[in-house]
């Protein structure tokens, strides 16, 4: 059994987990900032997704009517 594979003693499981601790109190404030700035990159895409479909459907609505015999008719085949 290599050094890497013997079994933990309590006091070194003790300290590991004070050290990963250590490390997650540290990471908090980045992440925070980091979750704050996806948020808003997230709703600043929701909105510009917002105002191409409202562009959309004004442009559908101030497009003339096509006339009829402009209008694609679709025939159904038979077998």
């Amino acid at each position: 059994m290599s050094d890497n594979e013997r079994e933990l003693t309590p006091e070194e499981l003790e300290a590991r987990r004070e050290e990963i601790n250590a490390h997650y109190e540290k990471m908090i404030p980045q992440l925070t900032v980091q979750l704050e700035y996806e948020t808003l990159l997230t709703d600043i895409e929701t909105q510009r997704a917002k105002r191409f479909q409202a562009q959309v459907a004004i442009a559908n609505m101030m497009a003339p009517e096509p006339e009829e015999d402009e209008v694609p008719v679709k025939k159904l085949k038979r077998n």
